[in-house]
């Protein structure tokens, strides 16, 4: 923290020669507000303006060549990017207070009034501006020359700048700015959200500066440690059912409408991501024979015996004994994904057949490292397809008891990617700064894009048929889904890869819980019944409840003889 401290009053020494231009948003700001005769517009105005004149700092790095200077301090980069962002955060804290005073010094001297709360909103809606603006424009900086972006970065803020005085002045609505003050006056929650949504702008923005300053580092991990199993893998499987788990009590209490898209969007992909991962090895360690047999074993009988058994026990106790039909008593349920991933694997044998003694196994001088441009390539590649193929197959549309079906480009090309992620090495080397990118990438498409594609529009245009609006969410999905299995791997390498003894039990009886979860879950719901909670609040008692149920349900299942050779 003492060094993030020093870094701050270090761009503080730096910057001192250019706060004189910081006047020119108070000129503006103190113009703006005798016209309209509202002067919380100066105090709005100069904290937006003083956004882009914070980058002025990487002017004087850049021409001063300050990267030297830097580069023998005892700073480390992510300290000095941190710094970098609480720097620019007093600026917009000192500037909003000095313009505040300002503005109630206009107010006295015009007599026009200046409510508490309507001066509350006008700065934490100024302050998300700011907030938005060096978002944007502080990874970029970072990244490249200030000389080369500057103009393109800042270029959009200026156009919007622009046109909102043009509309302003052509529609008169500096003088009709009353009912919006009222508006305003009277809701503190916009001052609440405006305040936090900064914070959380400046948070992800920071992280994927952070990110991009470390560069395309690969992880260090020991080459010694190739052969040695991924507990990391293993551990985020079990995430992965944990999430099913919940998927699928969420739709039962029909609550969590947004988690459930989030979920949908890549969870699934990322289980088919580490099965095609570790399918080359099963295929290996048994050859094609002894491969076949265990994957008909390991993935057909359990889905027989969901089917068969677990499906009308399921069905009976969510619809009593009334009146079924075959096809709903019989119904293949959360066992998709296990005929799924049964026809991929027959698929990959019948490749491995073909081509017979191709390697799998990663050779060092020919790994290739995963790189931004390659995910961007891929991510762009996967949107498109997905929205094509949802011209046909639209997003949530069941198709032979295939309840997502719109996402197969994903589950097939993340099979596929986790198959290659083997051969080139990628799980143990993908660089941690390339899993922060992809967080931020996630969050930022699901601010941005999941609401455009959702929300605008008549129905549900976003499911597909060719719309632009399932373009976009084609987009948004893909992203998210890529960010998402970066960040995760990435995260769960560097913190839980540890081989102990509770994430081997929960590992090793993840997928019985999968096969055996929505029928214990239908019967706890009904359990539960009775009890007059909120929806949510449920949701979490009942979560709580199952999980480590569902576990020890499954470990002794497991010691029933033989079983464990299935499940």
């Amino acid at each position: 923290m003492t060094n993030i401290l020093k870094s701050v009053k270090l761009d503080h020494d730096i910057m001192k020669s250019r706060y004189p231009i910081f006047l020119i948003g108070y000129v503006v700001g103190i113009l703006f507000a005798v016209l309209s005769k509202t002067p919380i517009l100066a105090t709005s105005i100069v904290m937006v303006i003083a956004a882009p004149l914070a980058g002025q700092y990487f002017s004087i790095y850049e021409k001063n060549n300050l990267e030297k200077l830097y580069g023998v301090l005892p700073l480390r980069k992510s300290e000095i990017v941190i710094g970098r962002y609480l720097y620019a955060l007093c600026i917009v804290v000192v500037n909003g207070v000095i313009a505040t005073i300002v503005a109630y010094i206009i107010s006295f001297l015009t007599g026009s009034g200046m409510g508490g709360l309507e001066t509350l909103n006008f700065l934490s809606i100024a302050f998300l501006y700011f907030c938005l603006t060096i978002a944007v424009i502080f990874p970029l900086y970072f990244k490249f020359p200030f000389s080369k972006v500057y103009v393109l970065s800042n270029l959009p803020f200026y156009l919007i700048f622009i046109i909102t005085l043009g509309v302003a002045r052509k529609t008169n609505a500096l003088k009709q700015t009353s009912l919006s003050f009222q508006y305003l006056s009277s809701n503190l929650t916009i001052a609440a959200i405006a305040l936090g949504l900064g914070i959380v702008l400046l948070a992800i923005s920071c992280l994927l500066s952070s990110a991009l300053t470390e560069g395309n580092r690969p992880a260090p991990l020991p080459a010694k440690e190739s052969g040695k199993r991924l507990f990391f893998a293993d551990n985020l499987r079990t995430w992965m059912v944990v999430l099913v788990v919940l998927q699928h009590l969420a739709e039962i209490y029909n609550t969590l409408y947004l988690f459930m898209m989030l979920n949908s969007a890549y969870f699934m992909g990322l289980l088919f991501l580490l099965s095609g991962y570790f399918t080359p090895g099963s295929f290996e360690r048994r050859g094609p024979g002894a491969f076949l047999k265990d994957r008909l074993l390991r993935l057909g009988v359990p889905t027989l015996i969901y089917v068969f058994i677990l499906s009308p026990i399921a069905r009976i106790g969510t619809h009593g004994f009334v009146v079924i039909t075959t096809a709903g008593l019989f119904a293949l349920g959360p066992m998709w994904f296990a005929v799924m991933l049964l026809v991929f694997d027959l698929g990959y044998l019948a490749w491995r057949t073909v081509v017979k003694n191709r390697p799998e196994r990663p050779v060092p001088e020919n790994l290739t490292m995963l790189t931004f441009p390659r995910v961007a390539l891929f991510t762009l590649a996967l949107a498109a397809v997905s929205y094509l193929f949802r011209v046909a197959v639209p997003y949530g549309i069941p198709v032979l008891e295939f309840p997502s079906l719109g996402y197969l480009p994903q589950y097939l090309s993340f099979f596929l990617i986790g198959m290659l992620a083997l051969r080139q090495d990628w799980l143990r080397t993908v660089s941690g700064s390339l899993g922060k990118i992809g967080f931020v990438l996630a969050v930022l498409a699901s601010v941005i894009l999941f609401p455009a594609a959702v929300f605008i529009g008549k129905g549900s245009p976003w499911i597909g048929h060719g719309t632009w609006q399932s373009a976009v969410f084609a987009l948004w999905d893909s992203v998210f889904a890529v960010g998402m299995s970066l960040a995760l791997v990435t995260f769960f390498r560097h913190y839980f890869n540890g081989g102990k003894k509770i994430g081997r039990f929960l590992s090793h009886h993840s997928f019985t819980v999968y096969v055996i979860h929505a029928p214990i879950l239908v019967f706890l719901a009904l359990a539960l019944r009775g009890l007059q909670i909120q929806l949510l609040l449920k949701f979490c008692l009942t979560a709580l409840v199952y999980l480590p149920l569902s576990f020890v349900i499954a470990w002794i299942i497991r010691k029933i003889p033989y079983v464990n050779r299935i499940l």
